[in-house]
């Protein structure tokens, strides 16, 4: 039996795409819609992919019905632009604390899973080019649900297919690097480990009250988690 199931998020946790991925949703949405969101961090950092597209459709006055329409299209060509660009491209890269802390979470017996606003098919092409992907035996993708706090159940749900093995909430603990992912926790009774990669951003996290905040995923206070 595996006493904890650890959710991983994907950007600014596992690996930073640096200004690509926004860059390339900034172009599906021009292309499918003529409109220049210009998309900023702020408007992409903890959110779901679709989450991200439906807001900027709303501020150029896209009525919901044509949002509706509109999404699958303008994801289709973010996701075929992915898979051309993000494996070649020099902007992405992994951060070793986070490789070096999930081989120890592996070590430790401990079950792992994604829970990512990223759609599967992108958080895919992002993964492989960093050979992490087949280390998730299961994931929850932004194409699943749109908002981050009800991930952890349906992660539930995915860790007995896997697992089987049935995970309280409480006994889940969520990877991530933005105050979305604390409050996905703890509105969930499941605890969170934070790592802070922008520090202009630590008192938004810090009010999310995360149950561990570190600067690095490689910070020995983590261990004792593990043991």
């Amino acid at each position: 039996m595996k006493k904890l199931l650890f959710l991983f998020d994907i950007d600014g946790t596992l690996l930073s795409p640096a200004s690509l991925s926004r860059k390339l949703l900034n172009e599906a949405i021009t292309e499918i819609t003529g409109f220049l969101p210009d998309l900023q961090y702020k408007d992409v950092a903890g959110c779901t992919d679709p989450s991200i597209v439906e807001k900027a459709l709303g501020k150029a006055g896209i009525s919901p019905t044509e949002t509706s329409e509109l999404l699958s299209r303008i994801l289709d060509y973010y996701s075929e632009k992915t898979e051309e660009v993000f494996p070649v491209s020099e902007k992405p890269f992994v951060y070793e604390d986070a490789v070096v802390f999930l081989d120890k979470v592996v070590a430790s017996g401990s079950a792992v899973g994604l829970m990512t606003g990223n759609i599967n098919r992108v958080a895919k092409v992002k993964l492989h080019r960093f050979n992490l992907w087949s280390t998730f035996p299961f994931g929850v993708f932004g194409d699943d649900v749109a908002e981050k706090s009800i991930m952890p159940r349906i992660a539930q749900e995915r860790a007995w297919d896997f697992y089987r093995q049935a995970f309280r909430l409480e006994h889940m603990i969520i990877v991530g690097d933005t105050s979305s992912d604390a409050y996905a926790a703890s509105e969930n009774g499941s605890r969170s480990i934070i790592v802070c990669r922008k520090p202009e951003h630590r008192d938004e996290i810090i009010l999310a009250e995360p149950g561990q905040i570190v600067d690095t995923l490689d910070d020995e206070i983590l261990l004792s988690i593990l043991d």
